[in-house]
Parts: structure tokens; sequence; C-alpha cells
């Protein structure tokens, strides 16, 4: 568990209040000889630096005074937080308390960890607390089954009764289909590998991943989508472009109905997603079907 409290006027939270578990956010952790670096991705981007004094051949509990790492002096410690959007102190002021820290011979098994940042002698910082063990085995969940109702469903006769089809239709204002609808029934591709799938049609493209905690995609409900780079692993990834346009950043949600695979990979699927481009309130819809 993390928690970040970001005062007003902070270059690193801008003042956000955040908290993350392994259920929500892909938490990773680089301890070494003195010092711990943590990574975490979720519907925001932070990474932490935590460097004890150089006469500490490992973590130990106690409360250190801190300078910007990595130009700290070694005799004292380290602290450097960057966010998601590269914003960092050029220099720091701070301290971090270790409570806890346990480890198992050489390797670290838990440690608990309280921080406070100041960057660039301002009086509004960015603090902290952070409970990892390496014997949490928590993830994020996996797709919403069943489906839930009262998500968009094409409407009735706009596509085929039989046959592979891509169905696109936009509202008024959406930048990648301009308020279009399109209908196609031939030279469509579906491909999957890994934990991703993409669909294409000429100028058109879609590419959907599935949360970290899934090996591939299945059936189930996925919320929360955006655009990689900016999306959240513990939720997935989700992208359409075409028409000769693309978007920077999407809100999204795909609903996979049906989906399965052979050795040789998927051979059918059943999908349909919504899309809003960069916040936008127009949406693009579309709905997949495809047999191999």
């Amino acid at each position: 568990m993390i928690r970040l409290q970001s005062d007003s006027g902070d270059y690193v939270g801008g003042g956000g209040n955040y908290e993350y578990t392994q259920a929500d956010a892909v938490i990773s952790v680089a301890p070494g000889a003195g010092h711990f670096n943590i990574w975490i991705r979720g519907d925001q981007e932070f990474v932490g630096y935590l460097m004890s004094p150089s006469t500490n051949t490992r973590l130990k509990a106690g409360t250190y005074q801190a300078q910007k790492y990595p130009y700290s002096d070694p005799t004292t410690g380290g602290l450097a937080w960057v966010s998601g959007v590269a914003s960092q102190c050029t220099t720091v002021r701070g301290s971090f308390t270790i409570d806890s820290v346990t480890y198992r011979d050489t390797t670290l098994t838990q440690i608990d960890v309280r921080f406070d940042e100041y960057c660039e002698n301002l009086t509004r910082g960015l603090h902290g607390q952070i409970h990892w063990a390496a014997a949490d085995t928590t993830r994020p969940p996996g797709p919403v089954l069943p489906v839930p109702l009262g998500l968009w469903t094409p409407p009735s006769g706009a596509t085929p009764a039989t046959g592979n089809y891509l169905y696109l239709t936009s509202d008024p204002g959406d930048y990648i289909a301009g308020g279009q609808s399109y209908m196609y029934s031939d030279s469509i591709g579906v491909t999957a590998s890994g934990n991703g799938l993409s669909v294409t049609r000429g100028s058109w493209a879609g590419e959907f991943q599935v949360m970290s905690s899934v090996a591939k995609p299945q059936a189930g409900y996925y919320a929360g989508l955006s655009r990689y780079p900016y999306n959240n692993p513990a939720k997935g990834e989700f992208g359409w472009d075409g028409n000769g346009h693309a978007c920077p950043n999407v809100v999204a949600w795909v609903a996979i109905d049906r989906i399965g695979y052979d050795a040789n990979g998927i051979t059918t699927l059943d999908m349909r997603f919504e899309q809003h481009c960069s916040g936008a309130t127009p949406a693009l819809h579309g709905v997949i079907h495809w047999v191999r």
C-alpha cells in the first residue's frame, strides 16, 4: 500500500491525494544495499528513490535527513520522487523514516517507510507512506462477468445476420469518425498475441490489451481503459484509430461477449467498445463479429 499526499503548490504531486495497492496498480520495487526504489503504475505514475547513508550496508530502521538523490551527500541520505508527467525537483530538502524493515538473509522481505519531500526550499511538499511486503500476492481483478446489461449495442438491422463484420458509429463531434457510421464485411483482420489483440480493416486499426493479471483476452467487461503509454496496466489499454485520425489519449470500455482459441491462435471474436477521444463527450462505438 502506498499513500501520497501533495500540498497545494507541490511540483511532484500537483496538490492531489493518491492511494495505490496491488489490486489497482502495478507496483515494482528494486531494493539494494542501503537503498529502496519503487515504481508505481496506476491511474497516475510515480517513481520514488530512497538512499540511506553510505555507512549502512543495508536498510535500517531510523530517521534520515535527505537531499536530492542521486546528488545527495552519501553520508546523510537521498530522496527523490518523480511523477508520470516528469515533474520533479531540482533540489530537495526532506527526510524519511524507516519504521520497520525485515530481511531474510540478504533479501528484503518487508518495509514500512514515511517521507516528506520539499522542492526548491518550498514549504509545500509531498508526503508519503509506503508499506511493501514481498509476500503480498494481491493482483488486479480480471474482467467483469457476466458482461453488464445496458452497455451500447448496435441498433437493430445495422449489422448482417451472418458473416464477419465490423460496424462503427460515431456521435457528432467525435474526432475519429466525425459523426459517420461505417459497415464492413470483408478484409477484417483479427490477431491475438500475449495479453493483447488487434483488429484491422483498411485504414482502421484497434489495439486492446487486457489487465496485467490476465494472460490473454477473455470474455468479460473491461472498464477504465486508456491509451498506452498513459494507461493503467492494472486495468488495460485500448485505442481505435482511422479515417486519418488518432487520439493522443482515450477513455474507453471494451466488452468481449465471446472469444475462442485453438492451438493456432484466436478463432472467434465478438467484441463491442466505446471510446471517448481526449476527454471529449462524443463517443465512437464499434462492434466486431469475426470467425477465422
